[in-house]
């Protein structure tokens, strides 16, 4: 995953590079708000981190923590979701579910990734609560829309697609 990280403290910096470097991402820095929506602008980031209080930024565009993906935009810290002009408003564990989704957009996710990633269940205990949860959250993303973008992937699993 690419991360912008959008931060003027050196050391906070530092040590949030390092993590995810760690954790396998790769990261750009920018040191003020100006140059950072400068490169967020110019390249494609799976994750932008950004301090709001930033000198330069712009309250509008200062998104903190956001995934996005064809259309859809996810901010971890406000557990905002919107797909086109249209807020979402989902439930923690659907947040979490969607989140995991597009973690793994175009990947096929088993509903074992899902019980262990989401629910923190390290055994199959024989619920239907994966496929409920699913539904409801099918409901909620692709109601009135042309494009499905969650989609079930018979005897694998589910889909989140990355062309919404």
């Amino acid at each position: 995953m690419k991360i912008l990280v959008v931060e003027d403290n050196e050391r906070v910096t530092r040590f949030l590079q390092k993590g995810l470097a760690e954790a396998g991402h790769t990261t750009d820095h920018a040191d003020n708000g100006r140059d950072g929506l400068f490169l967020a602008a110019s390249e494609h980031y799976d994750v932008i981190i950004m301090d709001r209080m930033l000198p330069g930024s712009i309250d509008g565009l200062s998104i903190v923590s956001a995934l996005r993906q064809a259309g859809k935009r996810m901010d971890l810290l406000s557990r905002k979701v919107v797909r086109g002009a249209r807020t979402i408003v989902l439930q923690p564990r659907e947040f979490k579910l969607l989140e995991y989704l597009m973690r793994h957009a175009g990947q096929v996710v088993t509903r074992t990734m899902l019980l262990e990633n989401v629910w923190d269940y390290h055994f199959d205990p024989q619920t239907n609560v994966v496929d409920v949860h699913i539904s409801k959250l099918r409901q909620k993303i692709d109601v009135d829309s042309e494009h499905p973008l969650l989609r079930t992937v018979r005897n694998a699993g589910y889909m989140l697609s990355e062309n919404g």
